[in-house]
């Protein structure tokens, strides 16, 4: 039983290890096409950020999904493919709204005891 939750604790460390790989290839990836758009490689370009968007979305990287989503987004609205420019755009949208709100659920809670504590009448000594 022992030998079994050291191999757990392990699995979990290489699981958090390769997700966190995962993540800083999406990165590297919407890096990639920003470089490949400012020399104007949009093939390239495009290709960087669909595979960006695919892996911040494997892993939830909502931060490097919404920018890639929107540059995305951006490069077809400039190459006229207006509906989806509008599908990507949206899609970065709908996801910021929801880190928004989950971020507003999560700490609901604390923001409420900080304003109660700033409103509270403090007693002088």
């Amino acid at each position: 039983m022992h030998n079994v939750n050291k191999n757990n604790g392990w699995e979990r460390s290489v699981m958090q290890h390769t997700n966190e790989q995962i993540i800083q290839q999406a990165n590297t990836e919407f890096l990639k096409a920003l470089r490949y758009l400012d020399y104007g490689k949009v093939k390239q370009g495009e290709a960087c950020l669909k595979e960006a968007t695919h892996l911040a979305n494997l892993l939830n990287d909502h931060i490097t999904f919404i920018r890639a989503a929107i540059c995305y987004g951006e490069l077809l609205w400039h190459a006229e493919k207006y509906d989806a420019s509008d599908h990507w755009l949206q899609l970065a949208l709908d996801r910021l709204t929801a880190v928004q709100q989950d971020i507003n659920d999560l700490l609901d809670v604390d923001v409420q005891r900080a304003r109660s504590l700033l409103n509270h009448q403090r007693h002088p000594l």
